[in-house]
């Protein structure tokens, strides 16, 4: 009942420069293993890029949104 619509938002990897990278254990079947897989750390922000290529909901995301922006 709370859920008014879903949005698609995206970390803004370009502007927050997130460049190093972190090996995270493979899991099978619900336990880790001895591989690794090589993955990005993203650096903390509370800003986030609206994807509006899949804006099916404008009526709703405009009013949750601060008037500035």
């Amino acid at each position: 009942k709370d859920v008014i619509c879903i949005v698609n938002v995206q970390h803004n990897c370009v502007d927050l420069k997130c460049a190093s990278f972190v090996n995270h254990a493979i899991c099978q079947e619900r336990s880790k293993t001895t591989q690794v897989q090589k993955a990005i750390h993203h650096e903390p922000t509370r800003k986030y890029l609206l994807n509006t290529y899949s804006i099916h909901n404008y009526t709703h995301i405009r009013r949750a949104l601060p008037p500035s922006l």
